[in-house]
């Protein structure tokens, strides 16, 4: 999607912003760009996305909403999806929201969704609540991101990409970094480990993301589907 139009830009931050605020930049490779994200919560979110097959793209502040006359708000994120379904997000800090009976909603709901109605938007929310819930899969993605930033530099990663694939079957379905990186001992083990990296982003191998990623972590064939 990286060489796509898509239909928003984002936001660029203002000195003050960048001065001020909790900001990290870093490098996305499904963007091809680098990203800039305030505070822990949107760059948690931004690593979802990152490793997560069914979303195509995401961008940073892409828009604004009017919530109603007199206060308008900067939407956090828009996504599209792999089928094709675009979806914006509001980040909702713990202080903003309310526990109801199928889980957490923005104590003022109702003015979130008619505003997105009279805008025409799809509208989500990113519950910081959830988020610090799933902070082992999130600080698995950040170890894994550098990898897949460095792969982008070396031009045979996509070929040894290609011989990780042969060393999986349907007998053998799951193998570790260390594993993988000594079945290819002729390869330096940090290009072994960029390939690898590189298919666990694109989804052609999976992890216990909630588990603590170590190089005997088991790696599956199989999508990683985002959290």
């Amino acid at each position: 999607m990286s060489s796509a139009v898509l239909p928003f830009d984002p936001r660029a931050l203002t000195a003050s912003e960048l001065s001020n605020e909790d900001v990290y930049i870093t490098y996305s490779p499904k963007a091809a760009r680098a990203v800039s994200l305030v505070g822990i919560t949107r760059l948690a979110f931004f690593l979802k996305n990152e490793f997560d097959p069914a979303a195509e793209a995401v961008v940073e502040r892409p828009r604004s909403l009017e919530l109603y006359s007199g206060r308008t708000v900067e939407l956090d994120f828009w996504t599209l999806g792999t089928d094709g379904r675009e979806t914006f997000w509001a980040v909702q800090g713990i202080e903003e929201c309310e526990r109801v009976q199928d889980g957490l909603q923005p104590k003022d709901a109702t003015v979130w969704d008619q505003a997105a109605h009279r805008a025409g938007l799809s509208l989500r929310f990113v519950f910081e609540h959830d988020l610090q819930h799933r902070a082992q899969s999130i600080a698995n993605y950040l170890r894994l991101l550098p990898h897949i930033q460095a792969a982008r530099r070396r031009a045979e990663v996509p070929s040894i990409a290609g011989r990780v694939k042969e060393l999986f079957s349907p007998v053998v379905t799951s193998l570790s970094f260390q594993q993988i990186e000594g079945s290819l001992s002729q390869i330096p083990a940090d290009v072994v480990r960029m390939a690898t990296c590189t298919l666990l982003h694109e989804g052609w191998l999976g992890f216990q993301k909630e588990l603590p990623l170590s190089s005997h972590s088991r790696l599956t064939r199989g999508a990683n589907d985002g959290y």
